[in-house]
């Protein structure tokens, strides 16, 4: 039996030592799996210092960046000037030649717009380099559009027909002027009194 007692008291014995370890866990710390670093608790003022410097940072990093620019800007100034005449000069064509290019393909454009009456919002949607190509790709933008419908009617007087002189306009909208002295037309329409004739 004196076997069977000391079973038990090592049995005891290790049930112990872990409820120990669990009652002192370390209060700024989290209990994360051994293999990540612990983790830190939030802590208000040192966010709001973090977060102060990061600002700073972000503010003179801006700085830097204007000082960047305006030392670009000086840089492309003096190597500007270090150019030779001729090099100066043939920059100045090439960008004048650009320019022109431009101006050539906008008035070709503009002239296949007016020939073919497609709406000027198309005129940067057009692709070719040569008049031919720009005037079927504007045929095939006309296809795609929808047709419009004529406003004419007769009660419409801005849409009416320009051949229509004012006498005929008025005889169609209010009919033949009458006479009211006309004594025969008076008779014919049925109307108007008669003292017989003599």
């Amino acid at each position: 039996m004196e076997q069977d007692n000391q079973t038990v008291e090592t049995t005891e014995q290790p049930q112990a030592e872990p409820a120990a370890k669990l009652e002192t866990p370390e209060p700024t710390q989290i209990a994360t799996p051994a293999s990540e670093p612990p983790v830190e608790e939030w802590d208000k003022e040192r966010a709001a210092a973090t977060i102060k410097a990061q600002r700073l940072h972000e503010k003179e990093l801006e700085n830097q960046l204007k000082d960047y620019e305006r030392l670009k800007a000086e840089e492309q100034k003096r190597l500007d000037a270090q150019l030779t005449e001729t090099e100066r000069l043939q920059k100045q064509t090439a960008e004048l030649q650009a320019e022109k290019a431009r101006l050539e393909a906008d008035i070709l454009r503009r002239d296949v717009i007016a020939e073919t009456g497609l709406p000027t919002v198309f005129a940067d949607r057009l692709k070719g380099n040569t008049q031919e190509e720009l005037l079927a790709d504007a045929q095939e933008l006309l296809k795609l559009l929808p047709k419009q419908k004529s406003n004419q009617s007769v009660t419409n007087p801005n849409n009416a027909s320009p051949t229509e002189t004012e006498a005929q306009m008025r005889e169609r909208l209010y009919g033949k002027p009458v006479d009211v002295f006309e004594l025969k037309q008076i008779k014919a329409n049925g109307g108007g009194v008669f003292w017989p004739d003599k």
